[in-house]
């Protein structure tokens, strides 16, 4: 699960690495014609949360 706070390029590094396999996951899954809107949601949701982060780790590394 991504964090709602991320503060530092080693943990925004992790962060991306995280979103990065579940979206590879998921795609294996759609591939496959598995589809679970379940699955789905809570991804939109993490992408979402990971969204929010990137956004504040670029306004904290351009207040630096």
């Amino acid at each position: 699960m991504i964090p709602a706070r991320i503060d530092t390029p080693p943990e925004m590094a992790s962060a991306m690495l995280v979103l990065h396999q579940d979206l590879a996951d998921e795609e294996s899954r759609i591939r496959a014609g598995e589809v679970d809107t379940g699955s789905l949601g809570r991804l939109a949701a993490e992408t979402e949360r990971f969204a929010a982060a990137l956004r504040r780790f670029g306004w904290l590394a351009a207040r630096r």
